[in-house]
């Protein structure tokens, strides 16, 4: 899977601290389990029972008699409490920096491959879901990473050394040990299992809910200009009854699966103290062995206690792999791309047996024709004729048969950043920072000088605007620049995409919400603006047709070319011009 994949390799720059880690680990978990058996050493020899272990008196006749033996051991057990005060501290510093560069790599190629969706695949996921995949889901596989498989590694490396120590003892109490830990790990495949459709219900609601949020804060003004507000609270309260209902029986599966372990855990203390107790009479263990056999209870079935966060976590954290493994499954654009490296010369655009395809249905078909290099061209139609998908299929966000080529090369070949390097495309509603006038029109070229700035919104009949702002080209614009109107904005848009021109300039409706003596001025200045390029425009304002050197008309699919006078021939468009300049109030031609 690649999630998998891409996990494993936001791991490969803490291969060392890895290690470090489990050998931190594996020391830690040893040395507490060892304490017990030190603690029962002292025991058995105060009560003068049989009792040996090497180790221990190897450190004993390090002092050559020149301590006694309660103080020796009270070193020893100090010793070990400051080995592993000193492993916890260093294991959580390399846990940490494990941990730090994990989520920023893993982040890191999330945002990338979300940057570098295709267009069509980008939008088959609504907003909320992607906000929800960076930030949630990547908190829910690192939250289980980070804690709860630590904690899984203590008590896997708790209960081996436990029961290695149990078996030195006596087989028959490691085995009371396994079937208590065997009926917990049973228990818990089950609660993991009846937890599972819970949860994934649970986050389902929450992401419904995310949506109705993302919905309602981004058109706050219409739900207020529309009295709507009742009404989304009844849609959302009935969003939140369902997220109610899934955290109430996850309430009641948590408690039944509490109640269960608890009373394993109680139940197995006497038990291992009556098996324990019988063992001594038997002279088959000391005293000391007891107090380490139910020490050992006590510790491996307590650390169970808390396996219900750790496997709700996990449910989580496969939810999340499973759509973060769906995102990484999206196709990326130039995945195929044989031309990374080629300039693009010749910048004239071919269209020769072009179909155009959206979600598998034939949208325009049969385009020919051809757009020269500083050649002035209108592309009209009706709403909804496809001018806009003819426009973006040029800069690969749709697919397409047939040949569409840029000089020589064929689009779908081409790097798609190469054919963007070329051409800029104005959308009606292209979007704007949350910052100032300027730090958006300098986001394309950075060092463009405040003289510049100036010269090119005087251009496009923007400064005066930018002046009547308290800060003048400071001015915070807000959350998508919600202080400009619409005018304002795509007057912006205008000057920030002249900050760095390029040989074929689009744009597609971007004078709809400019003033009309406004946008007569800006389209005169463009079309008598001699910088070699070629600039098309997309507009319903059919009656500008005559000042371009070419037309190309949309109509039922299919697309005609030609100079204005050579398509009034065509008795569709003759019809729709005819109608468009007998339109009271406008003076454009």
């Amino acid at each position: 899977m690649k999630i998998f994949k891409t996990i494993i390799s936001s791991f490969k720059h803490t291969t060392v601290l890895i290690l470090v880690f489990l050998i931190l680990s594996i020391i830690l978990n040893y040395l507490t389990t060892y304490i017990p058996v030190v603690i029962q050493y002292f025991i058995d020899v105060l009560l003068n029972q049989n009792t040996s272990n090497a180790i221990i008196e190897n450190f004993i006749s390090i002092f050559n008699n020149k301590l006694s033996f309660i103080p020796i051991i009270c070193i020893l057990l100090l010793m070990i409490e400051g080995i592993i005060v000193l492993s916890t501290y260093i294991r959580t510093i390399v846990k940490n920096k494990i941990i730090q560069e994990f989520q920023f790599d893993l982040k890191l190629k999330l945002f990338e491959h979300i940057q570098n969706l295709t267009y069509q695949d980008f939008y088959k996921n609504s907003l909320a879901d992607l906000v929800q995949n960076m930030a949630d889901d990547v908190n829910n596989i690192v939250n289980f990473i980070e804690k709860q498989l630590t904690y899984i590694l203590d008590i896997v490396l708790i209960i081996i050394f436990a029961i290695v120590q149990l078996v030195n003892l006596d087989l028959r109490l490691s085995i009371v040990m396994i079937i208590a830990v065997g009926t917990i790990i049973l228990l818990s495949i089950w609660y993991f299992k009846k937890s599972k459709p819970i949860i994934e219900n649970r986050i389902k609601t929450q992401k419904e809910m995310y949506a109705n949020l993302n919905d309602n804060y981004s058109n706050i003004k219409f739900m207020k200009i529309n009295n709507l507000q009742e009404k989304e609270k009844e849609r959302f309260n009935k969003t939140n009854i369902k997220n109610f209902e899934a955290n109430k029986s996850k309430v009641i599966i948590d408690t039944w699966y509490k109640l269960l372990i608890d009373g394993i855990v109680r139940i197995q203390t006497p038990f291992i103290f009556i098996l324990s107790s019988y063992l001594y009479m038997q002279n088959t263990i000391t005293i000391g062995s007891i107090y380490v056999t139910i020490n050992y209870s006590n510790k491996v079935t307590r650390a169970f206690t808390n396996l219900t966060e750790i496997l709700e976590v996990f449910n989580l954290c496969i939810a999340s792999y499973k759509r973060l493994n769906n995102l990484l499954n999206l196709t990326l654009e130039d995945e195929k791309t044989i031309n990374n490296n080629i300039e693009i010369q010749d910048t004239t655009i071919t269209f020769k047996n072009a179909n155009i395809n959206v979600n598998a249905k034939t949208i325009l078909k049969n385009l020919n024709f051809t757009i020269k290099p500083n050649e002035k061209v209108m592309i009209a139609g009706s709403t909804g004729s496809g001018k806009s998908i003819l426009v973006k299929t040029l800069v690969g966000f749709y697919d397409y048969e047939g040949s569409i080529k840029i000089g020589e090369y064929e689009v779908r070949d081409l790097n798609k950043k190469a054919v963007r390097e070329n051409i800029c495309l104005l959308l009606q509603d292209s979007y704007l920072f949350s910052r100032t006038i300027a730090e958006n029109i300098k986001i394309l070229v950075p060092y463009i000088t405040y003289p510049e700035i100036v010269e090119l919104s005087n251009f496009f009949s923007f400064h005066n605007d930018v002046t009547k702002f308290d800060k003048g080209y400071d001015s915070e614009i807000g959350r998508n620049g919600m202080v400009l109107s619409k005018g304002q904005k795509q007057r912006l848009v205008l000057v920030r995409a002249y900050t760095k021109s390029k040989p074929i300039m689009i744009f597609d409706d971007s004078f709809s919400a400019i003033d009309r003596i406004n946008k007569k001025k800006i389209l005169n200045n463009l079309l008598t603006l001699e910088d070699n390029s070629s600039k098309i425009f997309i507009t319903h304002n059919i009656e500008l047709a005559p000042k371009f050197e070419k037309i190309i008309y949309i109509n039922n699919g299919q697309a005609i070319c030609g100079t204005h006078n050579e398509l009034l021939k065509n008795e569709n468009y003759r019809e729709i011009y005819s109608l468009d300049i007998n339109k009271i109030g406008e003076e454009y031609v």
